[in-house]
């Protein structure tokens, strides 16, 4: 039970990440009211950590499959 519930968390944010990617004036507008600010950050940074959750959470779904 609590591989799906990890594996639906990373896809949500993985979800949130590549709409974070793909969308500029979302990224932008949440980026400004990010109490970490930094400079422009790469659309293309987004995109690699939404595949990389992605990829976490099939991890986790298969992760006895594999062994």
């Amino acid at each position: 039970m609590w591989k799906y519930i990890a594996a639906g968390f990373f896809v949500l944010i993985g979800a949130l990440e590549i709409l974070l990617a793909l969308n500029s004036r979302v990224r932008e507008e949440i980026m400004k009211n990010s109490p970490m600010r930094s400079t422009r950050i790469s659309p293309v940074l987004f995109l690699l950590a939404g595949i990389s959750a992605f990829a976490f959470a099939i991890a986790i779904l298969f992760y006895n499959r594999w062994l």
